[in-house]
């Protein structure tokens, strides 16, 4: 399978796109349409692709790769933060002050 053709054997291709863009006139509505939509997911045989692919063109909306709007803006902070630690040098320890006696 190739890059771009892995949604075209995603678990939603047959499901109301609806259902991954939630849109509720209440809170409950909205919870149940995401708990939805993340079941699909979880038997999705391209989920990680799918959020890859998410994160990577950074969608905004909807319910991708199991994931909701809020998780993958902390999956790319948490992505972020630890290419920052990884472009750091080593640095050696700072010295220790030596105990009062």
């Amino acid at each position: 399978m190739s890059e771009q053709d892995w949604h075209r054997h995603g678990a939603c291709r047959h499901c109301a796109p609806e259902l991954f863009f939630p849109i509720g006139t209440t809170a409950s509505d909205v919870v149940a349409d995401i708990e939805a939509a993340k079941a699909i997911c979880a038997t999705c045989p391209v989920q990680p692709e799918c959020l890859r692919y998410a994160v990577e063109t950074r969608q905004e909306y909807g319910i991708w790769g199991g994931t909701t709007e809020d998780e993958r803006r902390g999956l790319r902070k948490a992505m972020r933060a630890a290419e920052r630690r990884i472009e750091v040098p080593n640095r050696e320890p700072a010295p220790q002050a030596a105990p009062a006696l």
